[in-house]
């Protein structure tokens, strides 16, 4: 049972522009300040456990602090809490939206992935918002670390790609889907022997599959459907009937993003409505064909042109397949320098630094 709220009424293309790693940075951490920086809640202590140093990060529901627990030696974690606003919403509204992130505690505890944090504990804060305490994963958004000017090279997009794929197979498995795979929910730390290690706290837009085609119909906003729109499949944009090959769409456009700086359907700076009516219509996913903007094995572009087909049975059979196929394709692939993407990651590129 949820307490009832307190005073809710009161490899690089050279075409693509880069952006330096501190620009960036900049741009990110003033976006996260403008709504959580002054948060009341930073310096105090939740449940007489958790001391809330700093913002890490801001979603569409929750916002999330970087905290330390008493004992333990103090260990780090990301306390994921309700976002404010919710307060000041209808009974409805704000019922809603605490049981989902309650909903997707419950959910994150049941998966075993190495890609998703474990759950440390929840509760609820004194004024009734729902918190969720999860494991820290320090480093940086690969969103962050894209527009830094960073690009994958075709062996650290398979260890991307098999890594999430691994999660969202999980996720189907137990008949779930994700619906916003974006750069934005997935963190890129330094792993073991030189290879990237893909973490993510968000599962807030997860839904379980219905075999209704109307699912996605009800309630319905056709000017703003739920997701991302960069990232989501055409049949998401359309409302149609969302499955697990939708999930499967968002991750090839996360890795073309990672592999070129640039996202299938080009159309930054026009507006939501016209990159809208593009996934609603007929004209081809991608824009730009992969190998015109870097240079990859044939059967590697093959396999990412595959998963962004418009129909979704012509994509991959699975997400696992889809992966598989990248692994295959990049045999043999030039890898980066020894000033590698992991490399700058593990000295502290993003905003997990110092922490």
């Amino acid at each position: 049972m949820l307490p009832p709220p307190m005073s809710r009424s009161s490899t690089l293309s050279q075409k693509l522009p880069r952006v330096s790693a501190s620009q960036q940075r900049r741009a990110s951490s003033s976006s996260v300040t403008n709504r959580v920086a002054k948060d009341p809640l930073v310096g105090t202590t939740v449940d007489g456990d958790f001391e809330v140093e700093r913002p890490l990060g801001t979603g569409s529901h929750a916002d999330v602090f970087l905290a330390r627990q008493r004992g333990l030696h103090r260990r780090p974690v990301a306390l994921k809490v309700l976002s404010r606003h919710y307060l000041s919403l209808r009974e409805g509204d704000w019922r809603r939206a605490a049981t989902g992130l309650v909903k997707e505690g419950e959910l994150l505890a049941s998966l075993r992935s190495a890609c998703f944090v474990s759950i440390h504990r929840a509760g609820a804060l004194p004024d009734g918002r729902p918190y969720l305490a999860l494991e820290y994963a320090p480093g940086t958004t690969l969103a962050e670390l894209i527009a830094g000017g960073e690009r994958l090279d075709a062996a650290q997009a398979v260890q991307v790609a098999e890594q999430v794929a691994e999660a969202l197979a999980e996720l189907h498995e137990m008949g779930f889907i994700h619906r916003d795979v974006t750069p934005a929910n997935l963190m890129i730390e330094s792993g073991q022997r030189g290879r990237l290690r893909v973490r993510t706290y968000d599962l807030g837009t997860v839904t379980r599959v219905s075999e209704r085609p109307d699912k996605f119909r009800v309630g319905y906003d056709p000017e703003h459907p739920f997701g991302t729109l960069g990232y989501m499949s055409p049949e998401q944009a359309s409302a149609g009937l969302v499955e697990a090959t939708s999930d499967q769409f968002s991750l090839a456009a996360v890795l073309y993003e990672g592999l070129t700086g640039a996202r299938p359907v080009m159309l930054d700076g026009q507006g939501g409505r016209a990159v809208l009516r593009y996934l609603r219509g007929d004209e081809p996913i991608p824009m730009e064909p992969l190998d015109r903007l870097v240079e990859l094995p044939a059967n590697f572009v093959v396999a990412m042109h595959r998963a962004l087909s418009r129909d979704p049975s012509r994509r991959h059979d699975d997400v696992l397949a889809f992966a598989d196929a990248l692994r295959r394709a990049s045999v043999g692939a030039p890898s980066a320098s020894s000033d590698s993407l992991v490399a700058r990651v593990a000295r502290g590129f993003g905003f997990g630094k110092g922490s």
